[in-house]
């Protein structure tokens, strides 16, 4: 797969073939002069060494990051020093501000109110113009204050999207002996690999001159989506007590209006995610929500639950801060091989608001939990209307049932979004007034990844849900 660099600040590049089967490395010689423009969202280990687990090749430790504290500097200025206690085994980590361009500010070291518990997370704002903004950090890792040096280390970035208006993140690490993956080659990659000339080093503390970057799109993809294999990146180092990361944003001025909302969240991971945090298994799960009798019922399935602990049922109004609403601990039914779980939703607050966002926790016995994907119920209370929106299988192979309740009969269409937000598919119908259902067919030949499905009803979006191709 080729990935080509297109962002308007950057003017030469160097093309990536890339291929999850084998790790690259950068060209040391590739060089790339314009604007720095980094971002970092990180999180799941290279895939190549979880195959090479039992072959004797060292496995990346898992670091843990919580409460930061700021040892030395002016917090949120360039200097500024924040540790980070027993990372791994009673080694720290302290992470420096190195360099902050483009008037970026940190908003927060480490945020812990989404994303990933053991991940560093912090959130980076700007200036609220068109351009790019970064900060540049130095990670070093200690024993005892003494520089400490691990055989491996593991980073994914992942969520390097934008806010599906013209903001892109970025993510930027220094060195040219970094290897870098994408997570998955039958999925087409949104990010626009480059390397580029490493010209950022202010306390010369950077021991090589290359930076690898991964743009983001525009396309934004819900909380932390462990399911959006298509922008994220993973890196893997060996033999390292430090290195240097980049957090920031780029603004285009593509002509979209409105303000511009720069605050980016990164989920910097260190270690194997995928076992712990990795998406409910798609093989067997399906999860829907239906708007029935005043109050939305949610269904799912899946292979086994000889695992499983229990599913918390999370809730959101703005598709990001999520609360739980319910907990299930056991299936209800055993159809064809596949546990039935079900949860109804009747709380007041659904009443105040016209979407309704939903996805799952599954918490096995050992504590470890996964997320499934993110469905949307949307409620319209004009003129005592009610609509809702299920659309399933999800995970899907060849077809999909599109069901939705309408007040009113005319005409309608069923839209196929790609998350490039190209037009993939349309069935154009008319439709009674009551519950209606639509099916799309004939979709086995479409490339694996997310897509959208919007409904129009008499030239009126009335919901959509996100829904994955396997």
């Amino acid at each position: 797969m080729t990935v080509k660099l297109r962002s308007g600040d950057l003017r030469k590049c160097t093309l990536f073939h890339v291929k999850t089967s084998k790790l690259k490395k950068m060209d040391k010689n590739s060089t790339l002069t314009g604007k720095l423009i980094m971002t970092l969202a990180i999180f799941t280990l290279l895939s190549s060494f979880s195959a090479n687990a039992g072959t004797g090749k060292p496995k990346a430790p898992t670091f843990k990051f919580n409460n930061p504290i700021l040892v030395s500097g002016i917090a949120g200025q360039i200097g500024a020093k924040y540790f980070f206690k027993n990372v791994y085994n009673n080694k720290d980590a302290v992470i420096r501000i190195e360099n902050i361009v483009g008037g970026a500010v940190l908003k927060d070291m480490d945020n812990t109110t989404t994303g990933y518990p053991d991940a560093w997370q912090p959130t980076v704002g700007g200036p609220g113009a068109f351009g790019t903004f970064y900060i540049k950090w130095d990670v070093e890792f200690d024993s005892a204050g003494v520089p400490y040096v691990f055989s491996l280390i593991d980073l994914s970035a992942a969520d390097v999207d934008g806010d599906n208006v013209r903001v892109r993140e970025l993510s930027g690490i220094v060195g040219s002996n970094i290897n870098y993956s994408l997570p998955d080659s039958t999925i087409p990659s949104l990010l626009t690999l480059s390397s580029i000339k490493n010209i950022d080093n202010p306390w010369g503390t950077d021991d090589d001159d290359s930076v690898f970057m991964a743009l983001g799109p525009v396309a934004n993809r819900a909380g932390i989506d462990t399911l959006a294999l298509d922008v994220r990146v993973d890196y893997s180092f060996a033999n390292r007590s430090s290195f240097q990361i980049y957090t920031g944003a780029q603004v285009d001025n593509n002509g979209n209006t409105g303000g511009i909302a720069t605050d980016r969240f990164h989920s910097i991971y260190f270690g194997d995610l995928t076992g712990r945090y990795s998406v409910l298994a798609v093989k067997c799960q399906n999860f829907n929500a239906m708007w029935k009798n005043d109050a939305v019922n949610l269904n799912w399935t899946m292979c086994s639950d000889v695992t499983n602990s229990h599913f918390e049922i999370e809730r959101s109004f703005d598709q990001t801060n999520f609360s739980t609403t319910g907990i299930v601990l056991g299936s209800q039914s055993v159809k064809n091989g596949a546990y039935q779980f079900a949860f109804t939703d009747k709380g007041k607050e659904i009443f105040n608001h016209n979407i309704i966002y939903y996805r799952l926790k599954q918490v096995d016995n050992k504590g470890h939990y996964n997320y499934s994907v993110v469905i949307t119920v949307r409620i319209s209370n004009n003129n005592n209307q009610k609509i809702a929106v299920q659309v399933m299988p999800n995970p899907y192979m060849d077809k999909l049932n599109v069901n939705f309740e309408s007040q009113t009969g005319g005409k309608a269409e069923i839209r196929m979004i790609s998350a490039s937000g190209t037009v993939a598919k349309i069935l154009a119908a008319n439709i009674n007034k009551g519950l209606n259902n639509l099916q799309l067919q004939d979709l086995s030949n479409q490339l694996p990844g997310m897509y959208v499905i919007n409904i129009v009803v008499n030239g009126q979006s009335i919901g959509s849900q996100k829904i994955v191709k396997n």
